[in-house]
């Protein structure tokens, strides 16, 4: 298996690098996440001038039908300059949702203006005090008139100030989870908008009798669908995780190039540059583990691998990068010392969206449970797919 970026690939990475860096220089982060918008809309527009925000979306609704490495090629490169647009939340992954449950009129409505970088969609699932994959305990009603509404609190649900819809995941009265696609300034919506730990922007929604339409018909259980899009959602984390690793990395190791003490530069006292070299080791382990995933959702996505596999890669990869995420942070910090626990600092902005990953999309938490009761942890791991050699180790 191939784990470097291929011509086009690195190409795509230096380009989305390039326009992201233009505008996130020092204190862009925090000039970002002050602003109405959560994000610069500079470089949005920049983005979706080059096609980005239709990376995921296919090319009969206007994207470019691209794979699962272009997007974390493209994640990584926004990761880099701990940018705020959200490529993911607000657009790649309710594209996703929308393609796996929507009919034809409804991916025709939506993913064309997903594409063009005209909307943005929230995805409300996360509860107040409900684990992240237990059933919702917001409900849907299809009224005798056809009439859909929806009831319930969704927290926090990022980006939802920007949205144009709200993706709400509900329960309906048989008992099936369903989604609800709700514009935002429908009556019976109240909003409070806050920032969450990494100061992006999030909201706690609260609907009350909410006037919605499904996505699809509403006979099948919408729970599998999400299943899988959440997986792919947290793979794709894992690339801005590793750019955010590799450029608090770099602002670290400059610090100590440049700052002194006692007349001489922290680089040179042995203790801190051992220290330095463990961060390296780190941010390459947890890279090799993003693009292991990565290459699975590729396989996946090419019919060559099931979503049995990509459930577990996830998972195992989002722990692995998360706990080197919080390593890497807690680090960075400490070779700073006191100027990067301070919001003007750059390496406490990376620090802090590092963080903030571990408990995005449910955390870490909820991916242990997941692995920890799946048939998989019993099976012996694979650098490969469809490896005969480990499938036989596992079975001695």
């Amino acid at each position: 298996m191939n784990l470097d970026l291929n011509d086009d690939q690195q190409l795509l990475f230096d380009t989305v690098d390039s326009a992201v860096g233009r505008d996130y220089t020092m204190g862009g982060r925090a000039n970002a996440t002050t602003s109405d918008l959560g994000w610069n809309a500079r470089t949005w527009s920049t983005l979706a001038e080059l096609g980005l925000t239709g990376l995921t979306v296919d090319e009969d609704h206007g994207g470019v039908g691209a794979g699962p490495v272009e997007l974390y090629a493209s994640l990584q490169a926004i990761g880099r300059h701990a940018a705020t647009e959200p490529l993911l939340d607000g657009v790649a992954l309710p594209g996703w949702i929308i393609s796996a449950l929507g009919d034809p009129t409804q991916q025709k409505e939506l993913l064309g203006a997903l594409a063009a970088g005209e909307s943005v969609i929230a995805v409300a699932h996360a509860e107040p005090g409900r684990a992240w994959d237990a059933a919702p305990a917001t409900t849907v009603t299809v009224a005798d008139d056809g009439t859909v509404t929806v009831s319930g609190v969704k927290a926090p649900v990022a980006h939802a100030d920007q949205a144009s819809h709200l993706l709400v995941t509900a329960i309906d009265t048989d008992g099936r989870t369903q989604v609800v696609l709700v514009e935002s300034d429908v009556a019976g919506i109240t909003r409070a908008d806050g920032r969450t730990a990494d100061w992006s922007h999030a909201s706690q929604v609260t609907f009350t009798d909410a006037v919605g339409v499904l996505l699809g018909d509403g006979t099948a259980d919408a729970g599998t669908a999400l299943r899988t899009t959440f997986a792919q959602a947290r793979i794709a984390v894992t690339g801005e995780a590793i750019g955010l690793m590799e450029s608090g990395l770099r602002l670290t190791v400059e610090y100590l190039k440049s700052r002194k003490q006692f007349g001489v530069p922290l680089s040179t006292f042995q203790a801190l540059v051992h220290r330095a070299a463990d961060l390296y080791a780190q941010v390459e382990l947890a890279r090799s583990m993003a693009l292991y995933a990565t290459a699975t959702a590729e396989a996946v996505a090419n019919g060559t691998a099931d979503t049995e596999v990509l459930a577990s890669a996830a998972d195992d990869a989002f722990v692995y990068v998360c706990d080197a995420a919080t390593a890497v942070a807690e680090e960075i910090i400490q070779l700073h010392g006191g100027i990067g626990m301070t919001y003007e600092s750059e390496v406490g902005h990376h620090a802090a969206r590092l963080v903030g990953i571990t408990a995005t999309l449910g955390g870490v938490e909820a991916a242990r449970r997941r692995a920890v009761t799946a048939d998989t942890v019993l099976r012996a791991p694979s650098a490969l797919l469809n490896n005969a050699d480990a499938a036989l180790a596992a079975t001695v």
